[in-house]
């Protein structure tokens, strides 16, 4: 699970109205989280977001800012998407107290964000692909549909109860940082960036299954350094290897 609630942002992805924005910054000061993500806002980060923020305008002013979720991922690691879309029948799907009791504790040692979409139809289907978990907010059935700064207060609510039940670390277990474990995802990427992949395997694909992996591994420090010296030791190889098909290439040509 994550050390502490600086692990965990709160990422709005192009919200509409400024007072939501506010109140949703509100909401996240009154439960002791103060990481914020900004994707795309189409309101104004001004002085009614500042206002309806009351004591978490510094959040406001610490925000940083995205031009897409896929952006603001690279970055921060393993995404968790809010949303109505689905009832049942996905794998990924929890409502939010069973994340937050059940699924969150038993994450390893990463950077996660939780994702809530635009008041209107919320995240897209292609915005939730990018998350490797999702939970919903059950209401009555006549109108389970709830503004978005009410998301965000429920959300924040059920992730400091999680929180303030964590257990420390047994002494002695050095356990990698949640900087740390992204900073090796990244360097998977982009070794997998350099690669020639065979059709049927997408590098997205690929990269939302290691993330996944890495939010339910818990690695220690000794562990990752032993990842980056085997990736070091499998760049070296590629490099050596186009070093000699180059020479054998040259020599073909001269002769």
């Amino acid at each position: 699970m994550p050390k502490c609630k600086k692990d965990l942002s709160f990422i709005l992805v192009r919200t509409q109205f400024a007072s939501n924005l506010g109140t949703s910054v509100r909401a996240m000061k009154n439960m002791g989280f103060d990481n914020l993500v900004l994707i795309e806002p189409e309101c104004e980060v001004g002085v009614e977001a500042r206002a309806r923020s009351m004591k978490g305008a510094e959040i406001l002013d610490r925000a940083r800012y995205f031009p897409s979720l896929e952006e603001a991922q690279r970055e921060i690691g393993v995404l968790v998407g809010t949303t109505g879309r689905f009832r049942e029948g996905s794998s990924r799907l929890s409502n939010c107290r069973q994340f937050a009791e059940g699924i969150l504790p038993r994450l390893a040692e990463v950077a996660l964000g939780i994702v809530f979409g635009p008041e209107g139809n919320g995240l897209s289907r292609a915005e939730l692909r990018l998350c490797q978990f999702l939970v919903s907010i059950p209401g009555g059935s006549e109108y389970p549909v709830m503004n978005l700064s009410q998301s965000v207060a429920v959300a924040a609510y059920e992730l400091h109860l999680a929180f303030s039940k964590m257990d420390p670390l047994p002494p002695g277990i050095d356990q990698a940082s949640a900087g740390q474990v992204q900073a090796l995802l990244q360097q998977l990427e982009e070794m997998l960036g350099r690669r020639q992949l065979p059709p049927h395997l997408s590098r997205r694909r690929l990269m939302h299954r290691l993330r996944s992996l890495a939010a339910r591994t818990p690695l220690q420090s000794e562990d990752l350094n032993m990842l980056r010296q085997l990736l070091r030791l499998a760049c070296s190889e590629d490099s050596t290897q186009k070093r000699r098909e180059a020479e054998a290439q040259r020599g073909k040509n001269q002769s």
